[in-house]
């Protein structure tokens, strides 16, 4: 594996029986993912990076880290780390993740890779240079009914895709309440960014050109510079058509946050991925819920599902001295496309893949 050039020479050239990560950023998903590293044996969670302090001892307390810092350059400096967890917001990406490349430990960051193109390339560009690994956290993958569709769609039982509609679509509370930094992204990027994976890693296909519209007006009147709602129509480069919806002013009434489903119809068959109901159904007097199951939930008290599962494949990929997927570069492209959509709402016209998207 590859370490910090700092390293003692017998430590460069020795793998480790155990991964040592550190999570940087300890909201929402790093708290997620700081208990989940705890929980692989093959893991060892080493610090946890946040710049509010006091979160940042909480949840090493809760998980077991050995340390706690505020600023990521001087975990990157004092720990002798295999690899890094990158889980701040969306914007804020590119630096830590290029300071953990050229001090020579592998990355895994949360989706999208980053928010423009120019930050993409940039982290892409250093990946290969140093030969540190990017893997980009599109857990959506390692979902059960994703990951059996893939083996569907692959296997040529529903024939050529022809459409493809995807929708996420998210309840007012996720951009008003869950995020305090909604008008530094748009649900395109945000949200539309998993399915656009998802539909790519199915269909094994690349997106020629988009043509997108938006709405701003509910967030707007609230101050928040960002679309309500996106649909970008796209198409294939081996011929079919697709529907990118993404939204985040459904009513906090909804029972649950996302309202989220795939639909592919091929030549010769059909899949819709309904990842609303997925099993269970809640009634309490305080409403009517349908629980996520297949990303997260707690079982013998771990963590198990398509979170976990992606974590456990990074922990294994980087000890069998293996690269990582989805990379730096696929993660480019997917940055690529969302930002052709938001070229393409800014323009009011169709935008081609293969032009020079500023953002």
């Amino acid at each position: 594996m590859n370490h910090a050039q700092s390293y003692p020479k017998k430590e460069q050239d020795e793998v480790r029986a155990r991964v040592r990560i550190a999570v940087i950023g300890a909201g929402i998903m790093g708290q997620k993912h700081a208990r989940i590293y705890s929980e692989i044996e093959a893991a060892e969670l080493a610090a946890i990076v946040d710049l509010d302090e006091d979160r940042a001892k909480a949840l090493a307390a809760r998980c077991g880290a050995g340390s706690v810092y505020r600023d990521f350059r001087e975990a990157l400096e004092a720990e002798e780390l295999d690899a890094v967890h990158v889980a701040t917001p969306d914007f804020l990406h590119k630096e830590p993740v290029i300071a953990a490349l050229k001090s020579g430990r592998h990355v895994l960051v949360e989706k999208p890779l980053a928010t423009t193109v120019a930050d993409a390339e940039e982290i892409a560009r250093i990946s290969s240079e140093t030969g540190s690994h990017v893997m980009v956290n599109y857990t959506h993958r390692w979902a059960a009914p994703y990951a059996r569709a893939r083996q569907i769609i692959r296997s040529g039982e529903i024939g050529s895709a022809v459409m493809v509609y995807a929708r996420k679509d998210d309840t007012l509370w996720a951009a008003t309440e869950m995020m305090n930094w909604t008008a530094k992204t748009s649900p395109a990027s945000y949200l539309s960014t998993h399915d656009i994976d998802l539909v790519l890693w199915f269909l094994e296909t690349e997106v020629s050109s988009v043509y997108a519209l938006g709405v701003k007006k509910v967030l707007a009147g609230r101050n928040i510079d960002t679309e309500d709602a996106v649909q970008a129509l796209v198409r294939f480069d081996n011929g079919a058509i697709g529907t990118f919806e993404s939204c985040w002013m459904l009513p906090n009434s909804m029972p649950t946050v996302t309202d989220s489903f795939i639909e592919i119809i091929g030549e010769k068959g059909a899949i819709h991925i309904d990842r609303i109901h997925e099993g269970l159904k809640v009634a309490t007097e305080k409403g009517y819920q349908y629980p996520k199951l297949s990303l997260e939930a707690e079982v013998q008290n771990r963590m198990v599902g398509g979170i976990s599962s992606c974590l456990r494949y990074f922990v294994e990929t980087l000890r069998a001295g293996q690269k990582p997927q989805p990379d730096a570069l696929w993660g480019l492209k997917i940055v690529r496309i969302s930002n052709a959509i938001q070229a393409s709402m800014r323009r009011g016209e169709a935008v081609r893949l293969d032009e020079d998207i500023n953002g």
